[in-house]
């Protein structure tokens, strides 16, 4: 009997096999690649129609003017020779140019343009999940590419421009890969709402409204994006627990990285934030981490607006020119209060007085006592350091006072209700966890410009004091003809 028992199982898994087997052969079998020819008798809405799950649908060149309904799974759909030979117009604007509406499709290879009906997009993902979306063009849209509740996608080297939106991942959109796509010319270049969990890298904002924005969103990876030249570079709105990596943001309007209204407990790393009126700026925003970040040329170095409990270290803040950390408190009695600032190279910021110091490294315009330990300021000099914290109020009405020698701040009168500034004990050199810019490459006409400077016939650059003590003099002049032409200091 046992042997008999053994003998049916043993058949009985044969069986199965053979069935799994004949079933995913006949499945191999059935996968076709169906081709639509321009002015054909197929249009690409009727080989979705007629095919089935697994097949390819190729797209030959040309202009198609269509609006295309995707309700089959495990399609692929792409063009022959790449979206700038084969171009989707949506025949109705009010209506999508592709609807992708099941599980695992493939989208590659069109430009798709046209829709620009409120809430249409040239492609649009709706409650689906591991779909491909690659090499595409989404251009005069009001969406370009549009993820709804739409979770576990990759879109890859997507370029959408001229659009509303370039790229939105909206209403619980979670746990999607965007990688190397360009956003350009849109109001929102890539913007995700409600969505938790995405990974976005080595992406393009540019000349955008917002090049990267985030709002009621968490937990997700920005990483080695490019965001500049838009008016807001990467800006975070009520989003909490992300983290921004090797991020540049350079050369926006207003904001390079901005976090507002409760954005709080995200980490910023190694970030750029150069030539934007703010480099990087908190406001109402607190409990984050801003460390090895570099905001250098910017009207604004770092600010903390009405943000507290931050931990601001290892930064690299030079050559701002209204002031290196700005600290403000004036919306909230609390102010920006419990804030580490440390282990930052804080140099060179604000404007470069005659007597080598530098106004505005560090201004604190709130009631709310500041520690500032643990910085270099780019001088040993006690007294040139003092001289740039500044706790001051302007008013035009005012008469001048003299700090320090040579030190005359037109229209600034000191205020007891602004929180001190306490800078010791200092670092005597620069911070080693900081991160350290790429040296400027200096001229022989470099040397004349330094030498003007020192002589008082041009006004004073802080680049050009590569001596490190706080002036440009002749002995910097010196030195960089020395580097120009090879020469050892």
């Amino acid at each position: 009997m046992k042997s008999e028992r053994n003998g049916f199982w043993k058949i009985s898994v044969f069986a199965i096999l053979f069935a799994v087997l004949a079933f995913i052969s006949i499945g191999c079998a059935s996968a076709d690649t169906i081709y639509v020819p321009e002015g054909g008798n197929q249009t690409i809405q009727q080989a979705v129609d007629n095919a089935s799950e697994g097949d390819t649908i190729i797209v030959s060149d040309g202009t198609y003017n269509e609006n295309v309904d995707v309700d089959k799974a495990y399609l692929t759909i792409r063009s022959e020779n790449g979206s700038a030979n084969c171009i989707v117009n949506a025949s109705v604007n009010t209506t999508h140019v592709f609807e992708v509406k099941q599980d695992y499709v493939n989208i590659s290879g069109f430009t798709v343009t046209n829709a620009t009906g409120s809430n249409q997009a040239g492609i649009q993902l709706s409650n689906v999940d591991h779909c491909n979306i690659s090499s595409n063009t989404a251009s005069n849209n009001n969406y370009g590419i549009l993820l709804r509740s739409s979770s576990n996608n990759n879109l890859t080297n997507n370029t959408a421009s001229n659009n509303n939106y370039g790229i939105l991942l909206s209403y619980s959109s979670n746990n999607n890969t965007l990688t190397s796509n360009t956003a350009s010319n849109n109001n929102y270049g890539i913007r995700m709402s409600f969505s938790s969990n995405n990974t976005l890298t080595s992406n393009t904002a540019s000349n955008n409204n917002y090049g990267i924005r985030l709002s009621s969103s968490s937990n997700n990876t920005l990483t080695s994006n490019n965001a500049s030249d838009n008016y807001d570079g990467i800006y975070l709105y009520y989003s909490s627990n992300n983290n921004l990596t090797n991020n540049t943001a350079n050369s926006n309007g207003w904001f390079g990285i901005y976090l507002y209204y409760s954005s709080n407990n995200n980490n910023l790393t190694n970030n750029t934030a150069s030539n934007n009126n703010y480099g990087i700026l908190l406001s109402f925003s607190s409990s984050n981490n801003l460390t090895n970040n570099t905001a250098s040329n910017n009207n604004y170095g770092i600010g903390l607006s009405s943000s507290s409990n931050n931990n601001v270290s290892c930064n690299w803040v030079q050559n701002n020119t209204n002031a290196g950390f700005y600290l403000l408190g004036i919306y909230l009695t609390g102010g920006s209060t419990g804030n580490t600032i440390e282990k930052n190279n804080i140099i060179a910021n604000g404007a470069l007085q005659g007597d080598g110091s530098y106004r505005w490294q560090l201004a604190n315009n709130q009631p709310n006592e500041v520690s500032t330990a643990g910085n270099w300021w780019g001088t040993a000099d006690t007294t040139r350091i003092n001289a740039s914290i500044h706790d001051w109020t302007y008013d035009v009405g005012w008469g001048n006072v003299t700090t320090s020698p040579n030190h005359d701040w037109t229209g600034w009168t000191y205020d007891a209700g602004w929180g001190n500034v306490t800078t010791s004990p200092r670092l005597d050199g620069p911070s080693p966890c900081a991160p350290t810019p790429e040296p400027y490459a200096f001229t022989t006409a470099d040397a004349v410009i330094a030498l003007e400077i020192a002589v008082g016939s041009r006004p004073p650059n802080s680049r050009y004091d590569v001596s490190g003590d706080g002036r440009v003099t002749s002995l910097d002049a010196l030195i960089i003809l020395q580097m120009a032409a090879g020469g050892k200091r």
